[in-house]
């Protein structure tokens, strides 16, 4: 699959304030198994976008954008799969300026494969604004101003830049999944200290890649026990998770929730192959966290790898090898608490205990840091040896599976014609809204008015009457409103 045109041209100059975006491939877009992850495999420095979608063929996609005066922009991907199956042969970015000429400077150097192996061909280097290390939390990507792709020799020259303080990152998607994730230990990743732009280009400015190694959950203990000194005095650690295990029983991040303040606030800390931080807790996961019993003992907790080794015995390996469809990915959870809100509902169990728990499932991916289970198979697990207490097999529209946190997923199909699925997750009783807007603000549906109990909800929206482009949704509730956008392609 390779570019066979875009607008406006490559490094076009006076371009208008108001215009549309385009590019165009020689084959159709696989639109559904790109809905689910343009936010990690497409880049831009555009940050008006009014509407996108695709043409009737699929082979183009485009945004109506509305863009500063005298500012140069990029738009970059490295990752689009075709409905043929073919991929983007390498990566492909172009740059465009509203003004008579582009920023003059430039920062350039060489890319070194380092301890890894990893060639450099086929990788990018990224040019933020924003120190990305300190950017975690935020969804989406980082605010990148500058983008390139990396020659076979491993030179790499990023153009039109303006004065200013930038930092640098070269990455590169090994193993073609679309998905930049080197916390697994297969994709690389290349960071520097920051830079600064004075009126001269800076050359030479080398980047070597790292790879991260999972760690078990024995390994990160006693780092988080030392960050959760600097909490307040009051803390309660509520809950412990480690998100996308392998079935060794590492995990890439290691969450320690907790709550304070009489139960009024909360921190998480993070343990990840990357490093660790701390980071502010949201309302409606304090709401959630808050109701679970104090976490002790977990220091002399069954190892994650024991945990995960009965699962894998007792049926998780079987649901692993299932096959999936493009839209879906498989992902294992590992987390302790009392385990009574959760997945195991009215499984008759000794709830005053502290439980490892396991989750198998299948989800769709909402965002960078998001996404929302379908089905799955859970394994309720003795704190002290991990053996196996209850095993669950599930789906969203079990009415018994109650959601640890208020969440709006992103539609399903997206883009879609002409209806999509919208899910919405309640983990109290709530009355709540969920309505339609087009792109100038104008409501054009109310999907839900009225209060649900705590659970999983699925709505479906009809446009077969509107016309295609870009829809707004808005779940709101009285602790809870999230936007999310939708794309209609008829």
């Amino acid at each position: 699959m390779t570019v066979v045109s875009m607008l406006p041209a490559n490094n076009s100059k006076n371009v208008p304030l108001t215009t549309t975006i385009s590019i165009t491939f020689s084959e159709a877009i696989d639109t559904l198994a790109m809905a689910s992850m343009m936010d990690e495999s497409r880049f831009s420095s555009l940050d008006n976008v009014i509407s996108e979608g695709y043409s009737a063929d699929l082979k183009t996609m485009y945004a109506n954008v509305v863009l500063k005066p005298n500012q140069s922009y990029f738009v970059a991907l490295f990752y689009l799969k075709a409905k043929s199956g073919a991929l983007l042969t390498t990566p492909f970015v172009y740059y465009f300026t509203t003004g008579a000429d582009f920023e003059p400077y430039s920062v350039s150097g060489t890319v070194f494969s380092g301890s890894t192996g990893v060639s450099p061909e086929g990788s990018v280097v990224g040019i933020s604004n924003v120190n990305i290390m300190n950017d975690e939390g935020k969804e989406g990507p980082p605010p990148f101003v500058g983008w390139t792709n990396v020659n076979s020799n491993g030179t790499y020259t990023v153009p039109y830049l303006s004065n200013g303080t930038y930092w640098p990152i070269a990455i590169k998607d090994v193993d073609h999944d679309g998905k930049i994730d080197p916390d697994k230990g297969v994709d690389v990743i290349a960071f520097a200290d920051s830079i600064v732009i004075n009126n001269a280009s800076i050359s030479n400015h080398n980047l070597t890649f790292m790879s991260f190694t999972p760690k078990s959950f024995q390994e990160v203990i006693s780092i988080a026990d030392s960050l959760s000194k600097n909490l307040p005095a009051d803390k309660v650690l509520r809950r412990i998770s480690g998100w996308d295990v392998d079935t060794l029983g590492r995990s890439q991040s290691w969450e320690f929730a907790y709550t304070y303040n009489n139960n009024t606030a909360g921190e998480a800390i993070r343990v990840s192959t990357g490093g660790s931080s701390t980071y502010m807790l949201d309302q409606g996961y304090i709401d959630w966290i808050k109701m679970l019993k104090p976490i002790t003992g977990y220091q002399s907790a069954a190892s994650s790898a024991t945990v995960i080794a009965n699962a894998e015995n007792g049926g998780g390996k079987a649901f692993r090898q299932l096959p999936l469809p493009d839209s879906l990915e498989f992902r294992i959870e590992l987390s302790i608490a009392d385990q009574k809100y959760g997945w195991f509902g009215g499984a008759g169990f000794d709830t005053s205990k502290i439980y490892w728990a396991v989750a198998y499932t299948h989800t769709y991916h909402i965002s960078q840091d998001q996404s929302q289970w379908v089905r799955g198979k859970f394994f309720l697990c003795d704190l002290a040896t991990g053996a196996i207490i209850v095993t669950q097999t599930m789906s969203v529209k079990d009415e018994t599976v109650i959601p640890e946190q208020f969440s709006l997923s992103q539609n399903f199909p997206n883009p879609f014609n002409p209806s999509t699925m919208i899910n919405y997750q309640l983990p109290i009783s709530s009355f709540v809204t969920l309505k339609v807007y087009d792109v100038l603000g104008k409501e054009i549906a109310e999907l839900v008015n009225e209060t649900k109990e705590a659970g999983n909800y699925s709505v479906k929206f009809d446009a077969s009457k509107l016309s295609s482009g870009m829809y707004i949704y808005r779940l709101t509730s009285d602790k809870f409103t999230e936007v999310k956008k939708m794309i209609l392609v008829k």
